[in-house]
């Protein structure tokens, strides 16, 4: 599947999330850097909601 790979949407140290395929067959992906694989996939509403939930990086400090 990552072999039609249009475009990175977000990525970080943890993840990276893609769009795959164009048009009506448009599906997003998530690929998980420490387990190697890709727990997410399906709609960029979906795949965008297991982002923010699991993947986004938070700040713990605050810099004055």
């Amino acid at each position: 599947m990552l072999n039609s790979i249009t475009s990175v949407v977000r990525s970080n140290q943890n993840a990276v999330m893609a769009r795959v395929g164009a048009g009506d067959s448009t599906v997003y992906t998530i690929f998980d850097v420490r387990t190697q694989s890709n727990p997410y996939t399906g709609t960029l509403n979906a795949v965008k909601k297991a982002w923010n939930k699991h993947y986004k990086n938070s700040r713990q400090f605050v810099a004055k």
